[in-house]
């Protein structure tokens, strides 16, 4: 997906098919008339005194609601040729183009005349000669939202974006009610990485007009960017349903079918993108291969598709061992549990002695637990450790440290001994060191604590299970901060009761944890715990809640997950 461009629906597609069969002879415009034309729009460009038109910067709130109280301000200046300097020009064209005289005769006016030039010029890739013609016409005619939007289109076709999104606002400014020019908009701002201008042009656009297909597939495709996969895949979906021959359409469709564990809608996009001759690269190819055989393991024959994974990748197959090992991954997390056992239960098989196998089948049995085993948690981040960041980073949009720290700033600030239990990489230094020092990590994991290391920040870094070390400290802490650390604890009476033994009165205990669907506390299919707020409240005798905060912790197969970010002081 990373291929796709961004602003691709709109911004350099064909101008509109607006009074061809007025412009047909034009459209035969010898190489030596558009020589003609190019020399004199160059001349009269370098030498006419300039118009300034003004730019116009609507508010976030403007773009999204379509409010027209927008506010002008100074950007990037347009220059436009004098009025005579354009009567020049058209007495020219009429002279050397007898056609362009029967067009402006038609018309009564030579701006349109100049539009079906600018059209040509623009249909035929000359985009400088374009944009010079519809400045021409707009000296005569500048309050013509469609040739300020057409100028805009030409200038982002030739890479001259900041001035393509004044133009473009210009034409909004005169008439903020067209769908047409709120996707130009949605486009430009988009190639220019303004991504709260273009989201709010494209929902603009859908808005005035909901079969706008460009617009709902530019929209996804922001959305895919900003990892709402949810929201992403419907604006696509739209966009096919409403433009079913569009083969870019189809092939986001099947990147983000297969984020939302749809293997077999992934893989009918994937085969109608390269029907639709969108041909597929390497990766995508991978992909489609992973969609099929994950479809056939969902249908009970997870055999068979092992079987079948290499003749159907060919060439772009990967190591079975990792299809495997992510099948079993990706089909857990996607409710898939009688496959993913099958898958587990074979993968078990294999290495009956691994801690970390053994474990996460269980936990997608629904096997009763009362805490992860401390040896999977070693192992399973020993081996995560180097990849740990960019994943939950990247592709599961945690930030829980962040999050709790805005949690325990709203309340203090100055902390004098911190404790940060189950530290992880050390993702939460960065946001506890403005608190204070000294600062200690805690955690199980030697891979981890050696990134952690390497993160700095930390006073000093101790690996120890959670529960032993708050036994054993003679530290006294007034901030403890516990990011997804809980999750990996099922019953929480004996890390709550050693939590507040290692702290000193009104000191803090920050957390987060997921949200169960029922009381108390449940292992998921993840192999992580969830917990309801009512079982946390009974286990936290020693504390008072301050505050309990709904969010998203992570990612789980596309979709969000549903926890909550908890602060405490202790009694």
């Amino acid at each position: 997906m990373q291929k796709f461009r961004r602003g691709l629906p709109g911004a350099r597609s064909r101008p509109p098919d607006l009074l061809w069969t007025s412009v047909w002879a034009i459209s035969a415009l010898s190489h030596e008339q558009v020589k003609v034309f190019s020399a004199f729009g160059n001349t009269t460009h370098r030498s006419a005194r300039p118009r300034k038109a003004s730019s116009i910067n609507p508010r976030a709130g403007d773009l999204a609601s379509g409010r027209n109280d927008i506010r002008i301000l100074s950007m990037t200046n347009i220059q436009l040729p004098d009025v005579s300097v354009t009567m020049a020009l058209v007495a020219s064209l009429q002279a050397n183009l007898p056609d362009f005289g029967r067009i402006v005769d038609q018309f009564g006016h030579p701006a349109p005349a100049l539009r079906q030039l600018g059209l040509v010029h623009w249909e035929n890739g000359r985009f400088d000669t374009a944009a010079r013609t519809f400045e021409a016409a707009l000296s005569l005619r500048p309050e013509d939202p469609d040739l300020w939007r057409d100028l805009a289109s030409v200038y982002s076709a030739s890479d001259r974006d900041e001035q393509a999104l004044a133009a473009i606002r210009k034409s909004l400014e005169v008439n903020p009610h067209s769908a047409q020019s709120w996707q130009t908009l949605a486009s430009v701002a988009d190639r220019l990485d303004d991504v709260e201008a273009a989201e709010g042009a494209y929902r603009r656009t859908i808005a005035l007009n909901p079969k706008a297909a460009a617009a709902h597939l530019g929209l996804g495709l922001l959305l895919f960017r900003r990892k709402s996969y949810a929201e992403a895949l419907a604006a696509v979906r739209m966009s096919v349903d409403l433009d079913p021959v569009n083969g870019l359409a189809h092939f986001a469709l099947g990147h983000l079918s297969l984020i939302a564990s749809d293997f077999a809608g992934c893989a009918r996009a994937f085969d109608e993108a390269a029907r639709l001759t969108l041909p597929l690269d390497p990766p995508t190819r991978q992909k489609r291969a992973r969609a099929l055989t994950f479809q056939a393991m969902i249908e009970g024959r997870v055999q068979e598709a092992l079987q079948n994974y290499g003749q159907i990748a060919g060439e772009d197959r990967e190591d079975l061992d990792v299809i495997v090992r992510d099948a079993f991954s990706v089909l857990s997390a996607s409710g898939h549990l009688e496959a993913a056992a099958e898958i587990g239960r074979m993968r078990l098989a294999e290495k009956p002695d691994d801690p970390v196998r053994r474990y996460l089948l269980d936990a997608v049995l629904g096997r009763s637990m009362t805490a992860a085993p401390t040896e999977y948690i070693e192992r399973y981040f020993d081996q995560f450790a180097p990849r740990f960041d960019s994943k939950l980073l990247e592709t599961l949009q945690y930030n829980a440290p962040s999050r709790m720290a805005k949690l325990v700033a709203g309340h203090r600030t100055d902390f004098k001994q911190m404790l940060d239990l189950g530290c992880g990489t050390g993702l939460a230094a960065g946001e506890l060191l403005p608190f204070g020092q000294p600062l200690i990590g805690v955690d199980l994991s030697s891979g981890m604590l050696a990134e952690a290391a390497k993160r700095g920040g930390y006073t000093e870094l101790v690996k120890s299970e959670a529960i032993a070390y708050l036994e054993t400290t003679p530290n006294r802490f007034d901030l403890i901060f516990a990011a997804d650390s809980l999750i990996y604890f099922g019953e929480l009476g004996p890390l709550m009761r050693a939590v507040a033994e290692a702290m000193v009165q009104g000191g803090l205990f920050a957390l987060s944890i997921e949200v169960a669907a029922r009381e108390g506390f449940t292992l998921q299919p993840s192999g992580r715990f969830a917990h309801s707020l009512d079982y946390l409240k009974a286990m936290a005798a020693d504390f008072v809640i301050m505050e309990a905060v709904e969010g998203n912790i992570r990612l789980e197969a596309g979709r969000p997950v549903s926890g909550l970010y908890v602060l405490m002081e202790r009694r």
